[in-house]
């Protein structure tokens, strides 16, 4: 070793007196030490040699049939502890997906092992001599680089974390160099042309990755023997599967070596698993999904946050039996069918990872005995199930897990027998084949056998978990959607974009293959939000028009609705299983389709996870006790409502046809730069948009474009208005600097430019100006309303601009409904005099009513209104005409109308924060900065963190919401990071006063007897 390293110094000093040196000019001197050292063990040296690839090591050492380890070298100039940034994020790359790494300068010696740095040798001192006081440091280093070996891997869920980590540096590496490899920048084109038309370069690379990870998997279980490249292009990947195939031969013959190291890596761990363990561990005949289980263990390893996603492509188990079970009785008891009939076709459009499938394969194996079940898969089965998916990863999953569900019933598929799942766009019927290149070439294959499925086979039946996300689809869907949105003013909603959503082009798709066939069922768990949305009620009722038969099982879970249950995925959207019956051919009145329905929450009684999965598992479509419900036009309800008040409601005022004028709130589409606590704040920003350019913006703010706000045009709107107001910065923001109800009683600042997309997205100007022109108060409440008992209202009133999400606390409420802002009176402009009038908002005929009937101004018809909002009675009994549209307003006797006005008015005065007593704070603690937020019952305050909370706070001050927000929760989680001010305490207590004598009024409303 002392002869080695004595010699391997002598060697790195002439090479650096000679001047001329780069990283590489000590490789080989490098090398040279390597082969002395490691002569005696069996391992090889492979030199990575002039190449300055993103990802790749500088040296690999391979044992027998394993690779010990990499070396990675730096300029011997370069402090390996002060690493520039790409080195840096290498060196991090490195250490978290490599379990055996040297980092060295030639100098100095780190060994990273496990993520963890365990040994630094410096070897050589700054004149290039050898430390021999150091050697027997660095022999040591060797042994623990030698011992440390890829152990033999039995256990499904660490081959999971082991191939995700070099998933990951495949992903790394793919994504730096797409630009620069024809073939994998051809294929990503492919993609964008064939599949995802808005396909991002960080999706394809993700996609790929996972596709070699997964196919190299899938070789493991076909090929006897080790794998190699060669193998697996040739003999582990099945002719059948044709773009996996060519990816794999270009892997074989042509991959760049920045990506070849990682796949001589995979290839290394799977040759040494015990085939036998893993092959044992997926067994999936019984009721838990072990394949699915090892690719969720592979996405948490892999990408956490793809993970959260994975409700595109995952599906519980019991879910999936219920679908299936259900479907399976339906075709015997009321077609006389089996699902493993000739003439039963089954398509999973959005299939996944192919769960619903393999359940279908499980069901027939269960129904006809063993030996029958091969004759039935190859003759029947493999031609009359279909699977459609458009991410290559879950594709290529489903195909293995098919693969090995057959292999546990030991068959398996010959020569050119595949699964009839192909990678495609469900949604997508339209595409002109482009035979370019060889992978499009490929994928126009797959896709003209996918589309004699979408256009020519006629399926029996449709099942499924359509995703839940919205993408840009092609003509052909569209066309298709008009049923949707034609009918009953839907194409008139300007909420209509949820229609969008892909679960409901989904549903789309599915009942035109099941009108194609004249008959049939579709089982699909999706997005619930279509059972009671406005929107869907046109889709309801063509879905009643087709089908005869509607089940719909309720699973709720929607967090963001404040449901309590559990979700039985880990989404926040609620979900439901619609089970959808057509008996015979052709459309019929809506009127004639029966519908039933069932809530796993209300009328059984669950809401834990486990116990849902429980009862899905104990049930069919037969043994639910469904509740038979009557959809009636205009809204054709998928659920039980109480409509009998209907008469009585609608002979109401609708608030929207009081007033002339209305809009949403103001949209900055960037509230981190459009939105400040203080005008200083503000002043502060606008003037850095002035005097900085966009880097330096970016840098100073962390500025981050979004799809509809942009830099770049958000600070030209700042400099034109600079010059309009001749470089006088003052005069321009005062002039700008407007105050704006951004949350219940929290008043942020904005600089207010009314030009839409310039600063702000969308000022709603239009409205907004009624608020900046002169003095004026209004409304701001929500279009449809959701009654949360006696400690809540939705409806806020303001004398300023308001924001859009100003009541509204979640993105499934703003999908449902709008903040909707109403000033009470306009500011018009005369066109000839420039004179600016200000005229009541309400219409004529409405004031003259209001005159005749109570002699009231309009800020009294204001104050009533404001009154019948807030009575908890009102919102009680209307509670279900609440959640359809814009409240409507009862017109009471004289004497009644006072009585409400009287307390409206004092709400009014309340909510504009009149008058309101200055309250001393009252604190236990110093810290004042807000670092949690905490109701504790005990002391009746609020934990801002660990050492202070803020006393006298009932907890029905706590409790009362506002929109779908708890007031005093909200302003402070929106100061989280931030110091409160005094102003800021001193405002809280204002507010706890607001909301104690906002339930006093509340309670002297409930009193008030109504009488017209």
């Amino acid at each position: 070793m002392k002869r080695a390293l004595k010699n391997y110094a002598k060697s790195v000093k002439e090479i650096y007196n000679e001047g001329e040196f780069s990283e590489y000019s000590f490789r080989y001197a490098l090398e040279n030490l390597l082969k002395n050292i490691l002569n005696g063990y069996d391992v090889k040296i492979i030199h990575e040699s002039g190449r300055e690839d993103f990802g790749t090591p500088d040296f690999k050492i391979k044992g027998k049939g394993k690779i010990v380890g990499y070396i990675e070298t730096k300029k011997i100039d370069v402090d390996l502890h002060r690493l520039q940034k790409r080195d840096k994020e290498q060196l991090e790359r490195y250490k978290e997906n490599i379990e055996n790494l040297i980092l060295t300068n030639y100098k100095e010696f780190i060994l990273y092992q496990n993520r963890e740095k365990v040994e630094d040798v410096v070897i050589l001192d700054d004149d290039l001599n050898l430390i021999e006081a150091n050697i027997e440091k660095f022999e040591r280093l060797i042994e623990r680089f030698l011992s440390l070996s890829t152990p033999e891997i039995k256990d499904p869920t660490k081959l999971a974390e082991f191939l995700a980590k070099r998933a990951r540096l495949l992903r790394d590496a793919i994504l730096e160099n797409l630009d620069e490899n024809e073939e994998i920048k051809a294929l990503y084109e492919a993609f964008k042309e064939h599949l995802i038309s808005d396909m991002k370069k960080e999706e394809f690379a993700d996609a790929y990755a996972q596709t070699i990870v997964y196919g190299l998997f899938m070789a493991r279980f076909n090929i006897e023997g080790d794998l190699t490249k060669e193998k697996v292009a040739f003999k582990g990947i099945p002719k059948s599967l044709g773009v996996i195939h060519k990816i794999f031969k270009h892997i074989a013959s042509d991959l760049p070596d920045y990506l070849d190291w990682i796949v001589d890596e995979i290839i290394t761990i799977l040759n040494n698993i015990d085939i036998k363990k893993i092959e044992e561990s997926f067994k999936i005949s019984g009721k838990e999904d072990a394949f699915l289980h090892f690719y969720e263990d592979f996405l948490a390893s892999y990408n956490p946050e793809l993970r959260k996603s994975k409700g595109v492509y995952y599906t519980p188990l019991p879910v999936v039996e219920f679908i299936v079970n259900s479907v399976d009785e339906i075709l015997r008891d009321r077609f006389g069918k089996r699902l493993h009939d000739e003439n039963v076709r089954i398509l999973d459009p959005a299939t996944g990872t192919g769960t619903f499938l393999a359940v279908v394969l499980k069901r027939v194996h269960k129904n006809v005995k063993h030996t029958l079940f091969q004759a039935y898969l190859k003759e029947r089965l493999l031609k009359n199930i279909y699977g459609f998916e458009i991410l290559i990863s879950p594709y290529l999953v489903a195909h293995l897990k098919l693969s090995m569900l057959l292999h546990n019933w030991h068959i398996t598929l010959r020569g050119e027998e595949r699964f009839n799942i192909y990678l495609t766009n469900a949604l997508d019927l339209m595409r002109s084949p482009k035979q370019s290149g060889l992978f499009e070439r490929v994928l126009d294959k797959e896709r003209e056998e996918a589309d004699k499925v979408k256009k020519e086979v006629n399926i029996f039946a449709v099942i499924g978990n359509p995703p839940y996300e919205t993408r840009k689809d092609e003509t052909y869907i569209q066309n298709l959607l008009k049923d949707y949105i034609n009918g009953l003013g839907v194409e008139k909603e300007r909420s209509r974009n949820a229609l969008q959503d892909d679960y409901v082009k989904f549903i789309r798709f599915a009942q035109w293959k099941i009108e194609q066939n004249g008959k049939g069922i579709v089982g699909f768990i999706t997005n619930n939000s279509y059972l009671d949305g406005l929107v869907h009620r046109r889709m309801r009722q063509c879905l009643m028009e087709v089908f005869d038969e509607i089940y719909i099982l309720n699973l709720h879970g929607n967090v963001r609705r404040g449901e309590k249950d559990e979700n039985v995925f880990d989404i926040q959207q609620g979900v439901c299983i619609g089970i959808f019956i057509k008996l015979r051919e052709g459309r019929h009145k809506a009127e004639d389709c029966k519908v039933y329905y069932y809530s796993i929450v209300h009328d059984a009684g669950l809401t834990k996870r486990e116990e849902k999965y429980e009862f899905l598992e104990n049930n069919t479509v037969k043994t639910v006790e469904w509740k038979e419900i009557n959809p009636k036009e205009p809204y054709y309800f998928f659920v039980p409502k109480d409509l009998s008040l209907e008469e009585e409601y609608n002979k109401f005022l609708k608030l929207d046809e009081i007033f002339e004028i209305n809009s949403s709130g103001v949209e900055t589409q960037n509230d981190s730069v459009a939105i400040a606590y203080t005008p200083e704040e503000m002043k502060k920003r606008i003037m850095d948009f002035v005097n900085l350019n966009e880097d330096e913006l970016r840098k100073k703010y962390n500025i981050k474009d979004k799809s509809t706000w942009k830099l770049k045009t958000a600070k030209e709107a700042i400099l034109e208005d600079y010059r309009i107001f001749d470089n006088d910065f003052n005069k321009m923001f005062e002039k700008r600097l407007k105050p704006n109800l951004y949350r219940p009683f929290d008043i942020r600042w904005t600089y207010y430019h009314p030009k839409s997309s310039k600063f702000i997205g969308r000022p709603r100007y239009n409205v907004m100006k009624h608020f900046i022109l002169g003095e004026n108060i209004g409304f701001v409440l929500p279009k449809l309303s959701i009654y949360d008992g006696v400690l809540s209202t939705y409806v806020l009133i303001t004398d300023k601009p308001a924001d859009k999400h100003a009541l509204l606390a979640s993105k499934a409420v703003v999908n449902r409904s709008i903040t909707v802002v109403i000033p009470l009176y306009q500011y018009i402009e005369n066109k000839i005099t420039k004179e600016v009038q200000k005229v009541p908002n309400i219409k004529k005929d409405i004031l003259k009513l209001i005159k005749q009937k109570y002699n009231a101004t309009p800020e009294d018809f204001l104050y009533y209104i404001y009154a019948i909002l807030h009575d908890p009675k009102y919102r009680e009994k209307y509670k279900e005409f609440l959640k359809i549209d814009f409240p409507r307003i009862p017109l009471y006797d004289k004497e009644t109308f006072e009585k409400y006005k009287e307390i409206g008015k004092k709400l009014v005065e309340l909510h504009l924060m009149k008058n309101i007593p200055t309250i001393d704070p009252d604190i236990d603690g110093d810290n004042l900065k807000v670092e949690s937020v905490k109701y504790d019952k005990k002391k009746k305050g609020v934990k801002i963190n660990k050492e202070t909370i803020l006393l006298g706070i009932d907890e029905d001050v706590w409790e009362f919401k506002i929109g779908g927000y708890k007031v005093i929760e909200k302003y402070l989680k929106g100061r989280k990071g931030k110091k409160l001010t005094i102003d800021e305490l001193e405002h809280i207590c204002k507010v706890v006063y607001i909301i104690k004598e906002t339930i006093k009024l509340m309670k002297e409303l409930e009193k008030i007897g109504n009488s017209f």
